[in-house]
């Protein structure tokens, strides 16, 4: 969508100034094996322009940042405006990196474009392009967009990668282009492009963004670090334009924390787009199968005395999908599923009707999708009135614990199955 303001703005906003740019160019030559590590870079910008002969824009600016951590300009291809934004080169691209990448290499996909004007509307990108970027045989692919309404098309994308747009999908993306007679109020230095791109492009070669300090700038460091300078640039924007601001607000409800980018990591480790790192300790991002069970922590024991519900909860986490079943005294309760957690965890909280005062046994169950499973349980123990609460409870603490691990491995290795 292209909205032009008086002075020189538009949406993906732009706006325009004049300036002269000098950029340096790094490289590093990379070792060949049997079957060599590759790296592979398709950068389009829709939107770049030439500055005083210099060819100026976010595709560029990351083009630099890639070629100081390591890439090979020879394996950097770069298509610039609109007539090279076409569905058909698009599928030429992809089809070559699914014929030439194998599961040694990393592929980095980067488009700016209009969000619902182009790649919704021209290239009807949902209908097609991420089945055909999933087929790329690779898990250390990286997709990064900068439209409008982009998290629309990177949500959508379901297989082994990591994706990320610099907005959400009822957001504005926001773009400075150089003209003559515009007039620069940020405080970050002048730049063309994308203002996430632009931050992103830092990020990559700025040690600052290694909160791990193992050397090697993550994506996700990259997002956060880049994050509150992409919020700072678009709010002194705002505070630039107000006229921007109200619309962005009236399309978004918001302009406060702006923006609210969309990221989608489904991978296990952290993938970097540092060349050199990702062919030098390539073990690191060897994507291998999930033989490992998932993980469940919880309380051992609760106590309750006169509360009518009590809450259990389960820290549950597995790189891969799984189902979960949770049991109560080895009655089937309540089941699901969730998403992998990755390096995270995700609280389940069952909530316990207590129907008599007595010792109850909360088990959870857990199957992930590669069929590793686990389980783990909390005894919720009933501590009023001893005149209240049966013998039997007490007598039968070993079968309650101990009986349901063993009974729910069967029962739910027949429900998986």
């Amino acid at each position: 969508m292209k909205i032009a303001f008086r002075k020189t703005i538009i949406v993906l906003a732009m706006f325009f100034f004049l300036f002269s740019s000098e950029s340096q160019v790094y490289s590093t030559d990379a070792e060949d094996f049997d079957n060599p590590i590759e790296t592979y870079a398709v950068l389009f910008d829709q939107f770049a322009v030439e500055v005083n002969g210099t060819l100026m824009g976010s595709a560029i600016e990351l083009k630099d940042s890639l070629l100081q951590i390591g890439w090979s300009n020879d394996n950097i291809s770069l298509f610039i405006g609109d007539e090279n934004l076409t569905k058909t080169i698009f599928l030429e691209q992809l089809n070559y990196l699914e014929q030439e990448v194998d599961e040694n290499d990393l592929v980095f996909i980067y488009i700016t474009a209009h969000g619902h004007t182009y790649c919704r509307d021209v290239l009807d990108f949902n209908s097609w392009f991420q089945a055909e970027f999933d087929q790329i045989g690779t898990a250390n692919k990286v997709y990064l967009m900068e439209s409008c309404y982009g998290g629309e098309f990177v949500r959508l994308f379901s297989g082994r990668c990591y994706a990320m747009s610099s907005v959400s999908p009822f957001e504005l993306a926001i773009a400075y282009i150089p003209d003559e007679n515009g007039t620069w109020t940020l405080s970050e230095p002048p730049f063309a492009g994308g203002i996430s791109s632009h931050f992103w492009a830092k990020a990559l070669t700025n040690i600052s963004a290694d909160s791990s300090l193992d050397g090697v700038i993550s994506l996700n460091e990259m997002y956060l670090y880049s994050l509150p300078l992409i919020r700072n640039c678009y709010n002194e924007t705002f505070e630039a334009d107000p006229s921007l601001a109200d619309y962005i607000k009236s399309v978004a409800g918001y302009t406060e924390n702006y923006p609210m980018p969309t990221v989608l990591n489904n991978l296990y480790y952290d993938l970097t787009l540092n060349a050199t790192d990702f062919i030098l300790n390539h073990e690191k991002y060897v994507w291998e199968d999930d033989v490992k069970v998932p993980i469940i922590n919880s309380q051992n024991i609760i106590y309750y005395t006169d509360e009518a519900t009590v809450d259990v909860i389960f820290e549950l986490s597995d790189r891969s999908d799984f189902n979960y079943y949770c049991y109560v005294d080895l009655d089937l309760k309540t089941w699901g599923s969730h998403g992998a957690t990755m390096l995270n965890s995700w609280d389940y909280t069952f909530s316990l009707s207590i129907d008599e005062k007595r010792d109850y046994n909360v088990t959870i169950a857990v199957v992930d999708e590669w069929g590793n499973e686990n389980t783990n349980f909390t005894l919720v123990k009933y501590v009023g009135d001893s005149k209240e609460a049966s013998y039997g409870s007490i007598s039968s603490l070993i079968a309650i614990v101990f009986l349901p691990i063993i009974m729910l491995y069967y029962r739910t290795k027949r429900r998986k199955d």
